[in-house]
């Protein structure tokens, strides 16, 4: 039995224009190509949105997790619902904006866990991450797996601990077998204390990326010239990491990326 898994944040309200324009900077676009000014009438996301489909339909996920799904200045924004009918699969997510999970097997719950206090809380409050976890039970090949996605703050270190102490936490009352946790964890410290928490104590979790490529640091951000991991893929150790592979490294005629960030995607076998 073999399970693909994948994170992705979409940088819903991302435009390269506006990061050239305010902070003479490159996001989301190949350096000196039209993408990085160009302003289309329907909009920047008009363009990023069917290579996401793309970028998605060629990763051939069981589970996939998505960060930043959602614009709230747009109100409604069924973004995940239109990436859920292109691509013909189920979908979980929470009510910020933040998080969603796609699935081409079926959901058998979700779940929206709260951060009720602490800095990782204020900090989502701020607009900086997510203020939930999502978790669902999803009936993937070979048995029920319990699928989280998370979304740490960039700006602060001890709300980045605060949030893995608060996911720890959570983790601590679910089996610890067929465990997966996602998300775009925005660590850039070398010594990276918040992912040490993960790996820690009776209940390790595996980095997938860095048990298939040791001592390859595996960069996601910027997706034009990635230098820094952001996004990440956690297995329990019943789930072994055959393969892993970064995604949304294509931009289109214009320069486009699908997003800021690429993603990654980790093929797992179940463990006898």
């Amino acid at each position: 039995m073999r399970l693909t898994i994948g994170t992705f944040n979409l940088w819903r309200t991302g435009e390269p224009w506006r990061y050239a324009a305010e902070r003479n900077t490159v996001r989301g676009a190949v350096p000196g190509s039209a993408a990085v000014t160009m302003r289309p009438p329907t909009g920047v996301w008009s363009r990023r949105l069917p290579l996401i489909v793309d970028t998605l339909r060629r990763a051939e996920f069981d589970l996939v997790g998505l960060q930043e799904i959602s614009d709230e200045s747009r109100g409604e924004d069924p973004v995940v619902e239109t990436l859920a009918d292109a691509l013909g699969v189920n979908l979980a997510r929470t009510p910020d904006g933040q998080l969603a999970l796609l699935t081409p097997h079926r959901i058998r719950s979700s779940t929206v866990v709260p951060l009720t206090v602490g800095v990782a809380r204020d900090e989502a409050v701020a607009g900086y991450g997510s203020a939930s976890i999502l978790h669902a039970v999803i009936a993937a090949p070979g048995g029920d797996t319990n699928f989280l996605v998370a979304h740490w703050t960039p700006r602060s270190a001890s709300a980045r601990i605060d949030a893995a102490q608060a996911l720890i936490a959570y983790l601590s009352g679910l089996p610890y077998e067929r465990l997966v946790v996602v998300g775009d964890l925005n660590t850039v410290a070398p010594e990276k204390p918040e992912l040490a928490l993960l790996g820690q104590g009776e209940r390790q979790l595996v980095d997938a990326w860095a048990a298939v490529h040791p001592g390859h640091p595996g960069p996601t951000m910027p997706s034009h010239d990635p230098a820094v991991r952001l996004d990440y893929v956690f297995l329990s150790p019943d789930l072994r990491p055959v393969s892993t592979r970064r995604i949304g490294d294509r931009p289109d005629q214009d320069g486009f990326y699908p997003s800021d960030h690429l993603g990654v995607v980790a093929t797992a076998t179940a463990l006898e």
